[in-house]
C-alpha cells in the first residue's frame, strides 16, 4: 500500500494521519467547484467564504491534499509573483507592477496574520532571503538586479546589497563576495499550511471530496470517475498536473524541483554556519538553488529543473536517483560543513511553467471557468495572492488584486512535442554550461548568457 508520507519530509512529519476524506459519488449542484485541493483551489474557496460565507463552494482533489507541489516545495513564502519584476521598469505596464509589487510585499505578513487567526502551526517566521553571491562573476548579475529594484524606487527596506563582512554575520558557513538580502520572505512548514488550510475551508462549510480526479472540465460544471458537478463557477487549480487534463497539455509544463533534507544538526554546526533568523538561501546560479533552515533544525535544501518527455507530472522518485547527489553537491558548495552530515529525506514534485514565465488569473464570463497559477516556483505566497484575486473576480468585486490587467490573459501555449522537451532541455543544459563555465573562473559568452537569461524561467 501506497505510503504518500514517504513522498515528502514536509509529510513525513506531520503528527496527523493521511488517510484520505471520501471521494465524490454521484451528481451534485454547487455554486463554485474547485478542481485542485493545493493551496490555489484552498486559498480560493477560503476567500469566496470570507466574502461571502453562505456560498456553496466544493473541491475535488486528485490525491489527498498536500500530495501535491503544496506539499513538495522548499517552503519559501516570498513577496515575489513570478514575470512581476520584468515588468517594473515597463513603460506600459510599470506602474502597475510597481503597486502591485508592493501589496506582493504586504500579502507575505497577511499570510502570516492568518495562519495565526486560523491557528495553523506552519512553523511561520519572516527572517527574510539571501541571494549570495559565491563567485567572482556572480556580483555584477547581483548589482544589475540591484540597480533595476532601486530604478523601481524599492529601498533598503525591501532590498539590500550586503557586503562580504554583512553576509558573513547572517551566514558565515564560508565567505562569500556578497549577497542581495529580501526582506519580505519567510520561512514556513509547507505541508503544515496545506493542511491547515483544508481543515480551516471545511470549518467554514466546503465540502472537500479527496481521490476525485477531474477527467473533465464541462460547460458550468466538471465530471470525476465516479461523479458530477453542475456548478455556477469552476475553478482550475490544477497548477503542474494542468497537462493530465484533455485538451491543456501545452498550458502549462511541470518542471520538477527535487530536494533533501538533512539529519537535525547540533547547535554547535548551526553555529559555524548561521541563518539564527531562519533566512532561507540561494546564491545567482542559473539553475535555481534554495534552502531553509526547519523549525527542527535541519537544512531542507533543492534544485529546479526536471522535465518528462510528454509533459508527465511525477511525484514519485528513487533514493538512488542522480539528480540528489547533484543537489547534495549543490548545498555542499554553500555550506562545505555538512559533507559528513546524513541526508535523510529525498523527494521531488512538480511545478506549473508558464511559456512566457508570466503568472495568470482569469475568470471567463461566457463559460463560467476560472483559473490561476503559472508560479514558476514561487507559488507558497502566489497562491494565495492568485486565489484571493480568483474569489474577488468570481464575486465580481474590483479591488486593488483585480487591477493588474496584464495578468487577466491566456497561457500562451507551449510548442507541441518533440520541440518542447528539446527546447527545454536546451535551456537547461545551456543554463548548466554556463554555471560551470563560472565555477572554473572562465567568463562565458555574453551572448549566450543574454540568450539563457531571454529563455529561462
Amino acid at each position: 500500500m501506497r505510503n504518500v508520507k514517504q513522498e515528502s519530509f514536509w509529510l513525513d512529519r506531520l503528527n496527523e494521519p493521511l488517510s484520505p476524506r471520501p471521494a465524490l459519488e454521484g451528481s451534485l449542484r454547487c455554486d463554485v467547484a474547485i478542481m485542485g485541493g493545493g493551496y490555489t483551489g484552498l486559498w480560493t474557496a477560503y476567500g469566496l467564504k470570507r466574502i461571502d460565507p453562505s456560498l456553496d463552494v466544493v473541491i475535488c482533489e486528485s490525491d489527498i491534499c498536500g500530495a501535491g507541489a503544496s506539499g513538495r516545495n522548499g517552503g519559501w513564502c516570498m513577496g515575489e509573483l513570478s514575470g512581476v519584476r520584468s515588468l517594473l521598469n515597463d513603460p506600459r505596464h510599470g506602474d502597475g507592477a510597481r503597486r502591485l509589487q508592493t501589496h506582493l510585499f504586504e500579502a507575505v505578513d497577511e499570510v502570516g496574520q492568518i495562519v495565526a487567526r486560523e491557528g495553523i502551526d506552519c512553523e511561520f517566521k519572516k527572517g527574510g532571503a539571501l541571494k549570495l553571491a559565491r563567485l567572482p562573476a556572480h556580483l555584477p548579475r547581483l548589482r544589475a538586479e540591484l540597480s533595476l529594484l532601486r530604478q523601481a524606487g524599492f529601498g533598503d527596506d525591501s532590498y539590500r546589497f550586503l557586503s562580504a563582512e554583512e553576509a558573513a554575520e547572517r551566514i558565515h558557513s564560508r565567505s562569500f563576495a556578497g549577497a542581495l538580502y529580501s526582506a519580505h520572505v519567510a520561512a514556513l512548514n509547507p505541508a503544515r499550511l496545506v493542511r491547515g488550510l483544508a481543515r480551516v475551508v471545511e470549518r467554514q462549510g466546503v465540502r472537500l471530496y479527496e481521490q476525485s480526479a477531474v477527467r473533465r472540465v464541462e460547460r458550468r460544471g466538471i465530471a470525476t470517475d465516479r461523479g458530477q458537478i453542475q456548478a455556477a463557477h469552476v475553478v482550475m487549480a490544477t497548477e503542474g498536473f494542468t497537462p493530465n487534463l484533455k485538451g491543456r497539455k501545452r498550458r502549462l509544463i511541470p518542471l520538477h524541483s527535487m530536494m533533501i533534507a538533512t539529519e537535525p544538526l547540533s547547535d554547535s554546526m548551526w553555529d559555524s554556519i548561521g541563518l539564527s533568523e531562519r533566512e532561507t538561501i540561494g546564491d545567482w546560479r542559473r539553475v535555481t538553488v534554495y534552502g531553509q533552515r526547519t523549525a527542527d533544525g535541519r537544512l531542507a535544501f533543492g534544485g529546479r529543473g526536471i522535465y518528462a518527455y510528454g509533459s508527465k507530472p511525477r511525484t514519485r522518485f528513487e533514493a538512488e536517483d542522480p539528480i540528489f547527489e547533484r543537489v547534495r553537491g549543490a548545498m555542499l558548495s554553500l555550506i562545505p560543513q555538512l559533507e559528513s552530515t546524513a541526508i535523510t529525506h529525498r523527494w521531488g514534485g512538480p511545478l506549473g511553467v508558464p511559456r512566457d514565465g508570466q503568472t495568470r488569473v482569469r475568470r471567463r464570463n461566457a463559460s463560467g471557468i476560472a483559473f490561476g497559477g503559472g508560479y514558476v516556483g514561487e507559488g507558497v505566497m502566489g497562491a494565495y495572492w492568485i486565489g484571493s484575486t480568483l474569489a474577488d473576480l468570481i464575486m465580481e468585486r474590483r479591488t486593488y488584486r483585480t487591477e493588474a490587467d496584464w495578468l487577466h490573459k491566456d497561457f500562451p501555449l507551449w510548442e507541441p512535442e518533440p520541440l518542447r522537451w528539446a527546447g527545454v532541455t536546451a535551456v537547461r543544459r545551456l543554463a548548466e554550461y554556463l554555471d560551470e563555465a563560472e565555477e572554473r573562473g572562465r567568463q562565458p559568452s555574453p551572448w549566450l548568457s543574454r540568450l539563457c537569461a531571454r529563455f529561462l524561467p
